[in-house]
Protein backbone atom coordinates (compact mmCIF):
# COMPACT_ATOMS: atom_id res chain seq x y z
CA UNK A 1 0.00 0.00 0.00
CA UNK A 2 1.68 3.24 -1.16
CA UNK A 3 2.24 6.05 1.31
CA UNK A 4 0.73 9.63 1.09
CA UNK A 5 2.42 11.79 -1.16
CA UNK A 6 4.76 14.15 0.46
CA UNK A 7 3.24 17.70 0.84
CA UNK A 8 5.96 20.15 -1.01
CA UNK A 9 7.93 22.48 1.00
CA UNK A 10 6.44 25.92 -0.58
CA UNK A 11 2.88 24.47 0.65
CA UNK A 12 4.24 23.55 4.36
CA UNK A 13 5.81 27.31 4.48
CA UNK A 14 2.70 28.58 3.61
CA UNK A 15 0.70 26.74 5.79
CA UNK A 16 3.07 27.72 8.34
CA UNK A 17 2.83 31.14 7.68
CA UNK A 18 -0.90 31.23 7.83
CA UNK A 19 -1.34 29.33 10.96
CA UNK A 20 0.73 32.33 12.78
CA UNK A 21 -1.26 34.79 10.90
CA UNK A 22 -4.23 33.34 12.39
CA UNK A 23 -2.66 33.29 16.00
CA UNK A 24 -1.80 36.81 15.23
CA UNK A 25 -5.30 37.76 14.29
CA UNK A 26 -6.82 35.55 17.40
CA UNK A 27 -4.28 37.59 19.87
CA UNK A 28 -5.36 40.95 18.08
CA UNK A 29 -9.23 40.23 18.19
CA UNK A 30 -9.63 40.99 22.45
CA UNK A 31 -8.45 44.17 22.73
CA UNK A 32 -9.79 45.51 19.64
CA UNK A 33 -13.32 44.40 20.89
CA UNK A 34 -13.05 45.95 24.05
CA UNK A 35 -13.42 49.18 22.27
CA UNK A 36 -16.82 48.09 20.59
CA UNK A 37 -19.60 48.28 22.92
CA UNK A 38 -22.05 48.98 20.47
CA UNK A 39 -20.92 45.40 18.69
CA UNK A 40 -20.47 42.25 19.74
CA UNK A 41 -18.55 40.23 17.32
CA UNK A 42 -19.69 36.68 19.38
CA UNK A 43 -23.26 37.22 18.40
CA UNK A 44 -24.78 35.61 15.63
CA UNK A 45 -27.95 33.54 14.92
CA UNK A 46 -28.77 29.54 13.88
CA UNK A 47 -30.92 29.76 11.02
CA UNK A 48 -32.91 26.78 9.24
CA UNK A 49 -34.85 27.87 5.64
CA UNK A 50 -37.84 26.05 7.88
CA UNK A 51 -37.62 29.32 9.64
CA UNK A 52 -37.18 31.51 6.75
CA UNK A 53 -40.92 32.20 4.73
CA UNK A 54 -40.80 33.11 1.61
CA UNK A 55 -40.52 37.12 0.99
CA UNK A 56 -43.68 38.98 1.22
CA UNK A 57 -43.70 41.63 -1.68
CA UNK A 58 -45.52 44.25 0.27
CA UNK A 59 -42.28 45.04 2.39
CA UNK A 60 -39.99 45.14 -1.08
CA UNK A 61 -38.37 48.58 -0.88
CA UNK A 62 -38.76 48.35 -4.59
CA UNK A 63 -34.99 49.48 -5.87
CA UNK A 64 -34.84 50.83 -9.46
CA UNK A 65 -32.01 49.41 -11.87
CA UNK A 66 -29.89 52.09 -12.12
CA UNK A 67 -30.66 54.43 -14.82
CA UNK A 68 -33.77 52.94 -15.30
CA UNK A 69 -36.02 54.75 -12.59
CA UNK A 70 -38.97 53.51 -13.56
CA UNK A 71 -37.74 49.72 -13.82
CA UNK A 72 -37.52 47.49 -10.37
CA UNK A 73 -34.88 45.41 -9.77
CA UNK A 74 -31.02 44.40 -9.13
CA UNK A 75 -27.91 44.87 -11.51
CA UNK A 76 -25.76 42.20 -10.73
CA UNK A 77 -22.06 42.55 -11.08
CA UNK A 78 -19.54 39.62 -11.39
CA UNK A 79 -15.98 41.00 -9.85
CA UNK A 80 -12.53 39.39 -9.69
CA UNK A 81 -11.58 40.24 -5.80
CA UNK A 82 -11.24 38.92 -2.56
CA UNK A 83 -14.73 38.97 -1.21
CA UNK A 84 -14.22 41.46 1.64
CA UNK A 85 -12.18 43.94 -0.36
CA UNK A 86 -15.28 43.83 -2.74
CA UNK A 87 -17.16 44.40 0.37
CA UNK A 88 -15.07 47.68 1.03
CA UNK A 89 -15.53 49.09 -2.35
CA UNK A 90 -19.13 48.26 -2.97
CA UNK A 91 -20.75 51.26 -1.22
CA UNK A 92 -18.75 53.75 -2.85
CA UNK A 93 -19.20 51.82 -6.44
CA UNK A 94 -23.38 51.17 -6.42
CA UNK A 95 -25.07 54.14 -7.57
CA UNK A 96 -27.00 55.16 -4.81
CA UNK A 97 -30.79 55.45 -5.02
CA UNK A 98 -32.03 58.99 -5.76
CA UNK A 99 -35.96 60.25 -4.32
CA UNK A 100 -38.53 58.67 -5.53
CA UNK A 101 -36.31 55.61 -6.73
CA UNK A 102 -37.35 53.39 -4.12
CA UNK A 103 -40.69 52.93 -2.04
CA UNK A 104 -39.61 51.59 1.42
CA UNK A 105 -42.29 50.46 3.71
CA UNK A 106 -42.95 53.13 6.41
CA UNK A 107 -41.74 50.62 9.57
CA UNK A 108 -39.51 48.78 7.23
CA UNK A 109 -35.83 49.17 8.79
CA UNK A 110 -32.53 49.25 6.35
CA UNK A 111 -29.58 47.95 6.81
CA UNK A 112 -26.59 49.76 4.94
CA UNK A 113 -24.24 47.59 5.75
CA UNK A 114 -22.31 45.18 3.32
CA UNK A 115 -23.71 41.57 3.89
CA UNK A 116 -21.31 39.36 2.56
CA UNK A 117 -21.85 35.17 1.94
CA UNK A 118 -19.11 33.02 3.55
CA UNK A 119 -18.89 29.98 1.83
CA UNK A 120 -18.51 27.89 5.01
CA UNK A 121 -17.67 24.62 6.20
CA UNK A 122 -20.46 22.77 7.62
CA UNK A 123 -18.34 20.55 9.68
CA UNK A 124 -15.73 22.84 11.74
CA UNK A 125 -16.34 26.31 12.45
CA UNK A 126 -13.70 28.62 10.31
CA UNK A 127 -12.92 25.44 7.87
CA UNK A 128 -8.62 24.97 8.32
CA UNK A 129 -8.10 28.47 9.08
CA UNK A 130 -5.98 27.74 12.06
CA UNK A 131 -3.92 25.08 10.30
CA UNK A 132 -3.14 27.52 7.22
CA UNK A 133 -5.63 26.08 5.16
CA UNK A 134 -6.77 28.97 2.08
CA UNK A 135 -10.09 28.31 0.85
CA UNK A 136 -12.94 31.69 1.07
CA UNK A 137 -14.09 30.91 4.78
CA UNK A 138 -10.62 30.83 5.94
CA UNK A 139 -9.65 33.62 3.64
CA UNK A 140 -12.71 35.71 5.76
CA UNK A 141 -11.34 34.40 9.41
CA UNK A 142 -7.74 35.82 8.69
CA UNK A 143 -8.84 39.05 7.91
CA UNK A 144 -12.05 39.91 10.62
CA UNK A 145 -13.80 38.84 14.01
CA UNK A 146 -16.00 36.78 12.11
CA UNK A 147 -14.80 33.33 14.03
CA UNK A 148 -15.77 34.79 17.06
CA UNK A 149 -19.32 34.15 15.97
CA UNK A 150 -19.03 30.53 14.75
CA UNK A 151 -19.63 28.66 18.16
CA UNK A 152 -18.89 24.90 18.27
CA UNK A 153 -22.29 24.38 19.50
CA UNK A 154 -23.68 25.21 15.84
CA UNK A 155 -22.02 22.01 14.23
CA UNK A 156 -22.12 20.02 12.45
CA UNK A 157 -24.88 22.03 10.34
CA UNK A 158 -27.67 20.41 8.88
CA UNK A 159 -27.77 20.59 4.85
CA UNK A 160 -30.35 23.70 4.84
CA UNK A 161 -29.09 25.82 8.12
CA UNK A 162 -27.13 29.40 7.89
CA UNK A 163 -25.19 31.56 10.44
CA UNK A 164 -26.20 35.21 10.61
CA UNK A 165 -22.90 37.15 12.55
CA UNK A 166 -24.36 40.79 12.39
CA UNK A 167 -21.35 42.50 13.57
CA UNK A 168 -17.54 41.22 11.36
CA UNK A 169 -14.70 43.59 12.03
CA UNK A 170 -12.08 43.54 9.46
CA UNK A 171 -8.80 44.19 10.72
CA UNK A 172 -6.28 43.04 8.20
CA UNK A 173 -5.94 43.63 4.62
CA UNK A 174 -5.89 40.64 2.18
CA UNK A 175 -3.43 37.83 1.53
CA UNK A 176 -1.88 39.10 -1.85
CA UNK A 177 -1.80 42.20 0.61
CA UNK A 178 0.26 40.92 2.33
CA UNK A 179 -2.40 40.59 5.54
CA UNK A 180 -1.18 43.69 7.27
CA UNK A 181 -2.85 44.70 10.35
CA UNK A 182 -4.62 47.61 9.48
CA UNK A 183 -3.74 49.88 12.65
CA UNK A 184 -0.23 48.35 12.75
CA UNK A 185 1.61 46.02 14.54
CA UNK A 186 2.31 46.04 18.28
CA UNK A 187 0.62 47.00 21.30
CA UNK A 188 -0.97 49.81 19.62
CA UNK A 189 -3.19 47.06 17.34
CA UNK A 190 -4.71 45.44 20.49
CA UNK A 191 -5.80 48.53 22.14
CA UNK A 192 -6.83 51.10 19.49
CA UNK A 193 -9.52 49.80 17.55
CA UNK A 194 -13.03 50.97 16.20
CA UNK A 195 -15.42 53.03 18.58
CA UNK A 196 -18.97 53.01 17.19
CA UNK A 197 -20.99 55.70 19.12
CA UNK A 198 -24.78 54.77 17.19
CA UNK A 199 -26.22 52.68 14.39
CA UNK A 200 -25.60 55.00 11.73
CA UNK A 201 -21.75 55.69 12.19
CA UNK A 202 -19.13 53.51 10.98
CA UNK A 203 -21.94 51.01 9.84
CA UNK A 204 -20.56 50.65 5.89
CA UNK A 205 -16.92 49.69 4.53
CA UNK A 206 -14.73 52.04 4.54
CA UNK A 207 -14.78 53.12 1.01
CA UNK A 208 -11.10 54.58 0.92
CA UNK A 209 -8.61 53.18 -1.58
CA UNK A 210 -6.27 53.41 0.93
CA UNK A 211 -6.18 51.02 4.26
CA UNK A 212 -7.94 51.92 7.43
CA UNK A 213 -5.31 54.62 9.74
CA UNK A 214 -7.91 55.44 12.13
CA UNK A 215 -10.10 53.00 14.81
CA UNK A 216 -12.92 54.81 13.19
CA UNK A 217 -12.46 53.99 9.39
CA UNK A 218 -11.98 50.21 9.84
CA UNK A 219 -14.95 48.43 7.63
CA UNK A 220 -17.72 46.47 9.48
CA UNK A 221 -19.95 44.25 7.54
CA UNK A 222 -22.25 41.51 8.12
CA UNK A 223 -21.60 38.05 7.11
CA UNK A 224 -24.16 34.60 6.23
CA UNK A 225 -22.07 31.41 6.37
CA UNK A 226 -23.96 28.90 4.74
CA UNK A 227 -21.98 25.44 3.51
CA UNK A 228 -22.45 24.09 -0.35
CA UNK A 229 -22.82 20.65 -0.76
CA UNK A 230 -19.48 18.29 -0.68
CA UNK A 231 -18.16 16.81 -3.81
CA UNK A 232 -21.24 16.26 -5.28
CA UNK A 233 -21.42 13.90 -8.16
CA UNK A 234 -21.27 15.14 -11.99
CA UNK A 235 -22.51 14.73 -15.08
CA UNK A 236 -20.21 13.06 -17.63
CA UNK A 237 -19.00 16.17 -19.03
CA UNK A 238 -18.05 17.29 -15.71
CA UNK A 239 -19.97 20.53 -16.52
CA UNK A 240 -23.09 20.61 -13.85
CA UNK A 241 -24.70 18.05 -11.27
CA UNK A 242 -25.79 14.76 -12.15
CA UNK A 243 -28.40 14.78 -10.12
CA UNK A 244 -31.34 17.07 -10.35
CA UNK A 245 -31.67 16.67 -6.58
CA UNK A 246 -28.54 18.46 -5.38
CA UNK A 247 -29.18 20.78 -8.12
CA UNK A 248 -32.65 21.41 -6.40
CA UNK A 249 -30.91 21.38 -3.18
CA UNK A 250 -28.42 24.00 -4.15
CA UNK A 251 -30.55 26.47 -5.11
CA UNK A 252 -32.61 25.84 -1.59
CA UNK A 253 -29.79 27.33 -0.02
CA UNK A 254 -29.27 30.13 -2.40
CA UNK A 255 -32.90 30.88 -1.38
CA UNK A 256 -31.78 30.64 2.36
CA UNK A 257 -29.12 33.21 2.02
CA UNK A 258 -31.33 35.88 -0.02
CA UNK A 259 -33.95 35.54 2.91
CA UNK A 260 -31.79 35.62 5.07
CA UNK A 261 -30.41 39.08 3.73
CA UNK A 262 -33.62 40.67 2.56
CA UNK A 263 -34.80 39.76 6.20
CA UNK A 264 -32.12 41.68 7.76
CA UNK A 265 -32.91 44.64 5.71
CA UNK A 266 -29.70 44.54 3.65
CA UNK A 267 -29.74 46.32 0.22
CA UNK A 268 -26.16 45.44 -0.67
CA UNK A 269 -24.77 42.23 -1.04
CA UNK A 270 -21.24 40.41 -1.77
CA UNK A 271 -21.90 36.91 -3.13
CA UNK A 272 -19.79 34.22 -4.42
CA UNK A 273 -19.17 30.96 -6.64
CA UNK A 274 -21.01 28.54 -3.59
CA UNK A 275 -18.86 25.18 -3.42
CA UNK A 276 -16.71 26.06 -6.53
CA UNK A 277 -13.49 25.26 -4.78
CA UNK A 278 -12.65 22.76 -2.19
CA UNK A 279 -16.57 21.09 -2.70
CA UNK A 280 -15.59 20.58 -5.79
CA UNK A 281 -19.12 22.08 -7.28
CA UNK A 282 -19.53 22.30 -11.05
CA UNK A 283 -18.99 26.29 -11.79
CA UNK A 284 -21.58 26.50 -14.58
CA UNK A 285 -24.06 25.20 -13.04
CA UNK A 286 -23.89 27.16 -10.08
CA UNK A 287 -23.86 30.17 -11.70
CA UNK A 288 -26.83 29.25 -13.32
CA UNK A 289 -28.55 27.94 -10.31
CA UNK A 290 -28.06 31.74 -9.03
CA UNK A 291 -29.11 33.10 -12.08
CA UNK A 292 -32.34 30.82 -11.95
CA UNK A 293 -33.00 31.63 -8.39
CA UNK A 294 -32.45 35.61 -8.67
CA UNK A 295 -34.70 35.84 -11.78
CA UNK A 296 -37.56 33.88 -9.52
CA UNK A 297 -40.69 35.87 -8.42
CA UNK A 298 -40.10 36.04 -4.79
CA UNK A 299 -36.80 38.05 -5.51
CA UNK A 300 -37.49 40.56 -8.51
CA UNK A 301 -38.89 43.89 -8.34
CA UNK A 302 -36.11 45.23 -6.29
CA UNK A 303 -35.12 43.85 -2.81
CA UNK A 304 -31.51 44.81 -3.26
CA UNK A 305 -29.88 47.98 -4.52
CA UNK A 306 -26.92 45.66 -5.57
CA UNK A 307 -25.67 42.42 -5.89
CA UNK A 308 -22.04 41.72 -6.25
CA UNK A 309 -20.46 38.17 -6.99
CA UNK A 310 -16.56 38.28 -5.97
CA UNK A 311 -15.10 35.85 -7.97
CA UNK A 312 -10.89 35.33 -7.28
CA UNK A 313 -9.65 34.44 -11.21
CA UNK A 314 -6.14 34.97 -10.83
CA UNK A 315 -5.70 33.77 -14.68
CA UNK A 316 -9.29 35.25 -15.83
CA UNK A 317 -9.97 31.59 -17.01
CA UNK A 318 -11.25 29.91 -14.18
CA UNK A 319 -14.59 30.44 -12.46
CA UNK A 320 -14.32 34.14 -12.70
CA UNK A 321 -14.78 33.84 -16.16
CA UNK A 322 -17.62 30.96 -16.20
CA UNK A 323 -19.33 33.42 -13.67
CA UNK A 324 -19.22 36.48 -15.81
CA UNK A 325 -20.32 34.51 -19.12
CA UNK A 326 -23.46 33.98 -17.03
CA UNK A 327 -24.61 36.39 -14.88
CA UNK A 328 -22.18 39.45 -16.28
Amino acid sequence: MQGKMPIPKAVRERRAALAEIAKETKAALPGILQQLPHLDASSSENLSLDELPPLDPSQCPKFTVPGKSNIYGTRVVVVNQDTFDAAIAMPASVVAPQEGDMAIPENERRNTRVAVLNLASDKKPGGGWLNGSVAQEEALCYRSSLYLSLHKEYYPWSPLTAIYTPDVVIIRSSMREGHELFLGSGPSSTTSVITIPSSTAATTPNTSTTAPTTPRSLPVVSVISAAALRSPPLNDAKTGFKYNADRSLTKKKMRMVLRIAAREGHELLVLGAMGCGAFHNPPEDVAACWLDVLEEEEFRGGWFRGVWFAVLDKRGEGNGAVFERVLG
